[in-house]
């Protein structure tokens, strides 16, 4: 039986990868071209005419290394603070976003922590709080445990510490906090004051409701993922 590794480096001795990438490059294709050529054996056929089957498999060796070569350099592209934690960020806040639109929320002030009547229109903007608004809100919460738990996996996937599951999974509610903290300092500079501008909810409901409670439930999910995906580790072990 021919010395696989060997034949594959020979074939490939332009690929030009680091040292570790190659060995493991040649070391995967090596041990396919092995599983082919045993599996031709056990049909009958003799080791030369198996070892040149097997090697048939690969029609051009030039383009095989190319193509080998483009994508270990996407995939390094990627490095592995952007897999394990900004990428599971922005999955995680356009998921949350996603969601929030899916229930009518944008526009909407939430019920849950208005001082006044359901059925009241407030006068500033035109916004109306109503059940409807109560219930979006309330089911949006339900669905962001899930979306904590999403970016939590996505991390952990990739390698993530617990640090940047968390990160990932209450991404969304860091978000929203940088906006509300924008939109307090630009309604702080105005001659009408906070107030005004974000009346009657106030700067305190807008952190708990946009923030807070938010976070809350996002936290929630990757805890939850977290415990279970220790649960299904020590189960396997």
């Amino acid at each position: 039986m021919p010395d696989w590794e060997k034949l594959v480096r020979e074939q490939l001795a332009g690929l030009n990868l680091g040292h570790e990438e190659e060995d493991e490059v040649i070391a995967e294709l090596a041990g396919h071209l092995e599983e082919t050529y045993e599996a031709l054996r056990r049909e009958g056929l003799a080791e030369g005419e198996a070892v040149q089957r097997a090697v048939s498999q690969v029609t051009n060796w030039s383009d095989l290394q190319r193509k080998i070569y483009c994508a270990r350099a996407e995939e390094n592209t990627m490095n592995p603070r952007t897999s394990r934690l900004w990428l599971p960020s922005f999955v995680t806040l356009a998921a949350s976003i996603i969601a929030l639109v899916a229930f009518g929320f944008l526009g909407l002030q939430p019920g849950p922590l208005g001082s006044r009547p359901h059925h009241e229109e407030w006068s500033r903007g035109g916004i109306t709080s109503g059940p409807h608004a109560v219930n979006e809100y309330t089911v949006w919460l339900m669905v962001l445990p899930f979306v904590g738990a999403l970016g939590a996996r996505l991390s952990s996937r990739a390698g993530g510490t617990l640090r940047d599951m968390v990160i990932s999974g209450v991404f969304p509610a860091l978000a929203w906090l940088t906006i509300v903290l924008i939109v307090l300092s630009f309604a702080a500079s105005l001659e009408r004051g906070v107030e005004t501008v974000i009346a009657p909810v106030g700067p305190v409901g807008l952190i708990a409701v946009l923030v807070l409670i938010p976070g809350a439930c996002l936290l929630l999910g990757v805890m939850v993922y977290h415990a279970a995906a220790k649960r299904w580790t020590k189960s396997v072990a």
